[in-house]
């Protein structure tokens, strides 16, 4: 280990054969002990403190004024680059704050846009598959028009088609059935749908948004606590808000993207240099009342 001092009284170093020698060349002594000044001793080393503390106290003046010079510089020393790396690790933790906020930012726009895209789509589920070709467009023009009193023009629907990967059940020969992906010319028929979809409780039939696969997935976890709290209080008054939250006569009791609108307000063009120095200041202040 390098030798915490390098005044004019360095402290002994070990060799490689664990002889102890100067570091630095002897002097004579100007009193009676002829002893060089050693290094001011960690707390707990045992071997050192009784040592140190018989040289000092047989050093003159001088020798104990250098020394305790040297001890005062490296003292300073010290405190000057932990003030350094406590300046480096606050800009460092500030930089990283605002690269986190501005990638949530990207993370959530990105979502936004992509619920949005997909505003006009809704997945059927429930509808035999048949092998070969099929015309989803027409079975879920006839759908609508038996099971939902609804009736839609073949320009009303842009898309019909089955996603999911093809299961083939090896027992009875048959395809399970893969839900219908439909998109709609206008965000009225889907909202349409969606008031007519419960004429269709107690039935093998099912008809869901669609949305990004991270909103679904929170939905998901939400629906036990949307069923269990409409039934509680009613259907009129548990609603399901975007993208994942549970409302209860209008006041929302559980959110999975608490910070969703606040993040989405932020801008992609601020001034990033300003923020990370503000981030900084507020950093600093807080460790300072902290400490």
């Amino acid at each position: 280990m390098a030798n915490r001092y390098t005044g004019k009284y360095a402290p002994l170093s070990s060799s490689r054969d664990g002889k102890t020698r100067d570091s630095k060349r002897r002097r004579h002594a100007t009193s009676d002990s002829s002893v060089p000044c050693s290094p001011h001793p960690h707390q707990g080393d045992l071997q050192f403190s009784a040592t140190s503390r018989a040289q000092f106290e047989h050093m003159d003046m001088e020798h104990k004024l250098n020394c305790l010079f040297d001890m005062i510089s490296t003292n300073y020393d010290m405190n000057y680059k932990l003030d350094c790396l406590n300046i480096s690790f606050y800009n460092s933790k500030a930089i990283n704050d605002v690269t986190e906020a501005r990638l949530r930012l990207l993370e959530y726009k990105s979502l936004d846009i992509e619920a949005r895209s997909l505003h006009n789509n809704l997945i059927f589920n429930g509808f035999p598959e048949c092998v070969g070709t099929e015309e989803c467009t027409q079975t879920i023009l006839e759908f609508l028009t038996s099971k939902l009193n609804m009736t839609l023009g073949l320009h009303n629907i842009v898309e019909a088609r089955r996603i999911g990967r093809r299961i083939v059940a090896r027992a009875q020969g048959t395809t399970r059935g893969r839900a219908i992906l439909v998109t709609l010319s206008d965000p009225r028929y889907v909202n349409d749908i969606m008031d007519s979809a419960k004429l269709l409780k107690n039935t093998h039939f099912g008809i869901s948004r669609d949305y990004p696969r991270e909103i679904s997935e929170a939905r998901k976890e939400l629906w036990p606590e949307f069923k269990a709290a409409r039934e509680q209080y009613g259907s009129r008054s548990v609603k399901m808000l975007l993208p994942a939250a549970l409302s209860v006569h209008g006041e929302v009791i559980r959110k999975l993207f608490p910070d969703w609108h606040s993040v989405l307000r932020g801008s992609r063009n601020s001034d990033v240099a300003s923020r990370i120095d503000q981030r900084f200041q507020k950093i600093t202040a807080d460790y300072a009342i902290s400490a």
